[in-house]
């Protein structure tokens, strides 16, 4: 059997010291501490500056991923972002070398002959992961500049990239930073709507979800209309069953909505609701506080607000939608353009950036656009006549491939991709084992050369492949959650797969780098600080492992000469010395019994390595 090479990426999988926290530690996972006593490993860095974003900032899935894809530092296009929107978005090509046009110039013209009003669509977050307040600013300030007379803002409360209750908070803290930059727009903006992002941010192909987000703003737009919303829904070809789906998740979230305010009724709340005038700058806060509170109340946290519409957006007006990164916004901005065509809306849509539909510039401008990263690994595979498996649940299967190959959605010669359906649930943490199992089948069969499970609804045979590149979502999905006991037992999950990868490497000796894209499992759930309960849900920036399983380098026999010899025929930019003084420092004893303490995290985080390093040592196996 020929030998293939595993890139294994435990999806939010970061390294710190034991505490109640850390799913990981407290999890039972002799595999992993047995794969961390036997075969050299070492620690990579998986944010900030060593992942091409700013200082400080924590990395994310789709940046880890371009970095693992990329075998080097890659330049994320939300630094030119922040930069070019500290100053209204002015166009600067200096500056911004991937920035398109000059929203302000742009939009004046808009305005010349349409509606001066504008609706800015973004997840209010501290997270910087899919947006950034810095953002926010600047494109209002964009906005005014350009002759606006209303700012409407659509907010997607988060509650996963930060605290589960932190919506009004978020708001105060945005307006007392941004307080001067704003005070010359309050007259003009208003919130126009609310909802969580399981709503309107939806990746999974749940599209009743994001059609339940967007139909209320549209809804006076469409009134005006020949067809309905029922007739969009079916002539088009979201979902089976689509119109029953869309259906009853407006009808449980219209007797959650009365059960919420018929919870403490608020006069002054009802009426803004029911009214569809929108909620002026001056009683912003007021209302996030009170409503999210009342969701809270129903546990319904800033992740799962059920979607409240304040004010509508009428044809002829202007939709920009602010997140920069592409997989939670893509079937938001399908669903809007298929709208806009179908009702012949005449709306001006924008967009921060491409987001991967093919349909830019034709149904929707970009301000950015992501330059695709040239001689990835996938690329590199290829051009050695090598055969590729990439493989992920849907939840991740993006990051495998657009974001893995550099942000091109298109396949190398010899490049398969295979992707598991995820569990249609509410929370993962309903089954924290979510698709480990059915995607480890998959790949033990191609390493067997055999005939896979009859119950995976995925292609009936496998084939070998010489690399195979895989995701297991769940360390990150089910940290996200904040879910400790859920953590654990996805984390023994996931230890009992990574066990039968492991026998199937050591047996017919293929080798695999088991690595992870960002730290997230480690530190989740609640915890206290200054007098108040938190919840972490979000990611950190702890070391995450990076652990070389081959046979000839196990035990205490390291020897990386064979690695280095590999590398060398490939001409890439590495350096050696690094590389060698960091993996082969032995961080290896028994962890049957005990996990990393706080000296031993000193001397990991001493150690790194940037993230991009991983797929170097994997083609050099």
């Amino acid at each position: 059997m020929s030998k293939t090479k595993i890139l294994c990426i435990l999806d939010g999988f970061g390294l710190n010291v034991d505490s109640v926290n850390n799913c990981i530690s407290q999890a039972k996972m002799p595999t992993l501490r047995y794969l961390l006593s036997t075969y050299p490993w070492t620690t990579l860095n998986a944010d900030g500056d060593q992942v091409g974003q700013e200082i400080g900032l924590v990395g994310n899935s789709e940046v880890g991923h371009m970095n693992l894809g990329g075998l080097k530092l890659v330049p994320q296009l939300s630094y030119q972002i922040t930069h070019s929107s500290n100053q209204s978005f002015a166009l600067d090509k200096n500056l911004s070398p991937d920035q398109n046009f000059d929203p302000q110039e742009y939009l004046k013209t808009v305005f010349e002959t349409q509606s001066k009003v504008i609706h800015l669509v973004t997840l209010f977050s501290t997270g910087c992961i899919h947006s950034d307040l810095r953002h926010l600013v600047g494109s209002i300030e964009a906005a005014g500049h350009a002759g606006a007379t209303k700012i409407v803002l659509h907010f997607f409360s988060d509650g996963r990239d930060s605290d589960k209750k932190s919506l009004s908070e978020t708001w105060r803290n945005f307006t007392e930073m941004y307080c001067n930059r704003l005070t010359h727009y309050k007259h003009i903006i208003q919130l126009g709507s609310l909802g969580g992002r399981f709503f309107g941010m939806d990746r999974d192909k749940n599209w009743s979800r994001v059609l339940v987000a967007v139909t209320p703003w549209l809804a006076k737009a469409v009134s005006k209309s020949n067809a309905t919303f029922a007739d969009f829904i079916n002539d088009t070809n979201y979902c089976e069953n689509a119109l029953d789906k869309t259906n009853t998740l407006m009808e449980r979230n219209t007797d959650k909505l009365k059960t919420i305010l018929n919870y403490n009724n608020s006069d002054e709340m009802t009426q803004a609701l029911s009214q569809y005038k929108g909620v002026c700058f001056d009683k912003i806060e007021d209302f996030l506080k009170e409503y999210s509170e009342l969701n809270y109340a129903q546990d319904n946290f800033d992740e799962a607000i059920i979607p409240a519409c304040l004010r509508f957006i009428l044809p002829s007006e202007t939709i920009w939608i602010l997140n920069f990164r592409s997989d939670r916004v893509k079937q938001l901005t399908q669903v809007l353009c298929d709208m806009n065509d179908y009702f012949k809306l005449n709306l001006t849509i924008m967009a921060m950036n491409s987001y991967g539909l093919g349909i830019e510039d034709t149904q929707y401008k970009t301000v950015f656009t992501t330059k695709p990263v040239i001689n990835t690994l996938a690329e590199t595979i290829a051009a050695g006549n090598k055969t590729q498996l990439h493989i992920a649940e849907t939840e991740k299967y993006a990051h495998v491939t657009f974001f893995f190959n550099g942000g091109l959605e298109q396949k190398s010669v010899g490049e398969d991709w295979l992707v598991i359906p995820s569990n249609k649930v509410e929370s993962h943490a309903q089954i924290p084992a979510m698709k480990a199992k059915e995607i480890t089948d998959h790949i033990v069969s191609c390493l067997e050369k055999s005939s896979i499970s009859d119950n995976l609804n995925v292609q009936s045979t496998s084939k070998a492949y010489d690399y195979i590149i895989v995701n297991y979502a769940n360390p990150d999905m089910v940290g996200h959650c904040g879910d400790i006991p859920a953590g654990i037992e996805s984390m023994e999950f996931l230890d009992s797969q990574l066990a039968r990868l492991v026998e199937a490497c050591e047996q017919d000796g293929h080798s695999m780098i088991i690595v992870a894209d960002h730290g997230n499992m480690e530190f989740v759930g609640e915890y206290e600080e200054n007098d108040h309960i938190y919840t972490d849900t979000e990611h950190n920036a702890n070391p995450v492992p990076c652990i070389l399983v081959d046979s000839e380098l196990k035990a205490k026999n390291t020897n990386l000469e064979s690695v280095f010899e590999n590398l060398d025929k490939l001409n890439l930019e590495y350096s050696k010395a690094t590389m060698s003084n960091s993996v082969s420092v032995d961080f290896r004893r028994d962890y049957t019994s005990q996990w990393l303490n706080e000296s031993e995290i000193q001397l990991i985080q001493s150690h790194q390595l940037p993230l991009w390093y991983a797929g170097v040592w994997l083609l050099g196996l």
